[in-house]
């Protein structure tokens, strides 16, 4: 045996490998139920608005409270048409609003026009 060797070395160093690999999966299993879980439904009333320029224009909604969410998954076509229009949004909420948060986002699901 070498000088300064332990003879259970590889051992040691497998079952610590195992041990940080086990650790690391349960870490991301509850992550994912962690975010699975904290997906919220969220209803908006408010006025449709298109923030920057090409080729990154972002689609809005200002709420009354002066508030705004920025809504993924809204053709640039139809948000354009609605541009100015009151409209109600249904959708899954992406970024809550929050510390350092600078813009919260919402995935529509669905949206119907309201009033001018």
């Amino acid at each position: 045996m070498a000088k300064g060797r332990h003879p259970n070395r590889s051992h040691f160093s497998s079952n610590l490998m195992r041990k940080i690999l086990i650790s690391a999966m349960t870490a991301l299993g509850l992550a994912a139920c962690a975010t699975a879980a904290t997906e919220r439904k969220q209803e908006l009333l408010g006025e449709i608005h298109i923030k920057g320029n090409e080729p990154f224009p972002i689609v809005m909604l200002e709420t009354e409270a002066h508030s705004s969410w920025e809504l993924v998954g809204v053709p640039l076509d139809q948000a354009r048409s609605l541009t100015g229009h009151q409209v109600k949004v249904q959708g899954t909420v992406i970024r809550a609003p929050g510390p350092g948060v600078w813009l919260p986002s919402v995935r529509v699901d669905q949206m119907s026009i309201g009033q001018r």
